[in-house]
């Protein structure tokens, strides 16, 4: 009787430690947490990565047509959510289909939008949310209609990027040069990324309590975001009972050109966002990979998913890795930056570790011979292949965790 008390005490203490402590469950029978570990979520908390959590509430909400509605927040005179230019920031939530604002969905995705970047000398980036609202057209992941389509189904959170610094940033700085065209501009840059994202997110567990499966997903820019700070934050606030949480980056650039070190450490000067990196990632670090994260978190998190797009000749993706500027060379390597050759070792070098270590969850759809760049979001969703198999029927796959969903790499095809 005292041997069966005692099972009986250790199975009760077991559920409450499950119930009650932040961001755990621990897997039945096995003694180990499901999902993302105590040690790793503290090391992110330590870090600070979760400082504007709960910090920021919309000022206004209303309804702007299709079932989408739009949330806008303080800019409490640049220390909110506010965009680069000083512009107030907002973030958007649609329903599934058929289902009212009050139900709850089965399947949400987060949705980082691109614009760009901008730092010193570098002004290529979305500065207001003005042309990035919705309702979007139907194309690409939008078309709720399609049954074709893996999201179609898919309660949304929509984050506009434009802080300059992909979701990750947290400063602002004097740049009387910067937006000189417009009269409403302060002089100061403000990259307010890890704000906007966190306020977005509070946006996302307030609107959508309780979704079985959440997918994080952006494009370019918002790509970078969605594999660096978001699916840790996303656990922080919905924790490791999700059935499932996934990650897609479309074409957010994976590699550090070696060449190109002066840009880098200007990026980091101006974003700040390094002292957000756990303290035992040893290879996160300005001068490292952005699946440097990705491995951590892979290595951390036992049940995350992670898929990734790129073509190999990305024009936009190789510009941006090209750019020293300001330094010397401006364009690196000289004189007309990255070949396709060079840009696709570089994203093979950064990738090719994580998927041998992951290979059953961090896999990578990548197009040689096209200098296209993104695809959720555009018609080619529906008709980019590689190797045979379409982009949206892999990413169905990825979403169901089908045995079809595989790592590909296409064969190297000079671009035209």
């Amino acid at each position: 009787m005292q041997d069966q008390s005692k099972v009986k005490q250790f199975f009760v203490f077991m559920f409450l430690v499950s119930v009650l402590t932040p961001g755990l469950a621990i897997a039945q029978g096995s003694g180990e947490t499901k999902g993302l570990s105590a040690d790793a979520m503290q090391e992110l908390r330590d870090a600070g990565m979760d400082k504007y959590l709960g910090e920021f509430t919309p000022s206004s909400s209303e309804e702007i047509g299709d079932g989408w509605t739009r949330h806008t927040f303080d800019t409490a005179g640049g220390e909110g959510p506010v965009c680069i230019d000083g512009s107030p920031y907002s973030v958007y939530t649609r329903n599934s289909k058929g289902k009212s604002n009050k139900e709850e969905p089965n399947e949400l995705l987060i949705m980082l939008q691109g614009g760009g970047a901008c730092w010193q000398f570098v002004s290529q980036c979305s500065q207001s949310v003005a042309s990035q609202e919705p309702p979007f057209a139907r194309v690409g992941m939008w078309d709720f209609d399609n049954k074709d389509n893996p999201f179609d189904k898919h309660a949304v959170v929509y984050l506009p990027y434009c802080d300059g610094s992909v979701f990750v940033g947290d400063n602002a700085l004097a740049d009387p040069f910067f937006n000189m065209t417009d009269p409403n501009y302060d002089g100061e840059r403000k990259h307010r990324g890890l704000r906007n994202l966190s306020a977005g997110l509070d946006v996302a567990r307030a609107t959508f309590d309780k979704p079985a499966k959440i997918t994080v997903a952006g494009t370019s820019a918002g790509g970078v975001g969605s594999v660096s700070f978001t699916p840790f934050l996303v656990r922080m606030l919905y924790g490791n009972k999700l059935q499932s949480l996934t990650v897609f980056n479309d074409a957010g650039p994976l590699a550090f050109n070696p060449a190109a070190p002066v840009a880098a450490q200007v990026r980091e000067l101006d974003w700040q966002f390094s002292q957000f990196f756990p303290a035992s990632c040893s290879d996160c670090g300005v001068f490292g990979n952005q699946t440097a994260i990705v491995q951590w978190r892979l290595d951390n998190d036992s049940t995350i998913r992670e898929a990734q797009y790129q073509t190999d000749a990305d024009q936009t993706n190789i510009g941006f890795a090209s750019l020293n500027a300001p330094g010397s060379p401006i364009i690196a390597p000289a004189p007309f930056g990255l070949s396709q050759n060079q840009f696709r070792d570089l994203t093979l070098d950064a990738s090719d570790p994580v998927n041998e270590s992951h290979p059953n969850r961090y896999k990578r759809f990548i197009v040689s011979g096209d200098r296209s760049h993104t695809a959720l979001q555009r018609p080619i969703f529906y008709t980019q292949d590689a190797n045979g198999v379409v982009l949206n029927e892999w990413t169905a796959d990825f979403l169901k965790d089908r045995q079809d969903w595989i790592d590909i790499v296409e064969d190297f095809v000079a671009a035209p």
